[in-house]
């Protein structure tokens, strides 16, 4: 599956950006093969064009740091990726966590894992 990481640096030895906006690169992995490929993210992306690109390279999930823009939110909820919380952490060590389903969901804007519903989170 590819997974997108909104991260500090363009490998996946940089650190998990703290903001999904802020981030330095927007890194598309193949989870079968750790195969990266990094897109700089210029500042003419906004936010919304970001949460675009995810949807654009057929990702199933993010690991990203808060995303405080509600229309991004809105459009990565609204195609169903799976958001992860990664920041502060490496790339590699992330997608780890992700692997032993250890890494924390965002499932609001609030960048918490708690939820309106106790409905089931999408695979």
């Amino acid at each position: 599956m590819y997974l997108a990481m909104a991260m500090d640096g363009n490998t996946l030895e940089s650190k998990v950006s703290q903001q999904f906006e802020t981030g330095k690169y927007l890194l598309v992995v193949d989870t079968t093969n750790l195969i990266v490929s990094a897109i700089e993210n210029c500042h003419d992306f906004s936010a919304e064009s970001l949460a675009q690109k995810v949807i654009d390279l057929n990702c199933e999930g993010i690991i990203t740091g808060a995303i405080s823009d509600p229309q991004a939110f809105e459009i990565l909820a609204d195609a169903c990726i799976t958001r992860f919380l990664g920041s502060g952490k490496t790339g590699m060590e992330a997608l780890d966590l992700m692997k032993k389903r250890d890494l924390k969901l965002i499932r609001n804007i609030e960048g918490t894992d708690g939820c309106g519903g106790d409905h089931d989170h999408h695979h």
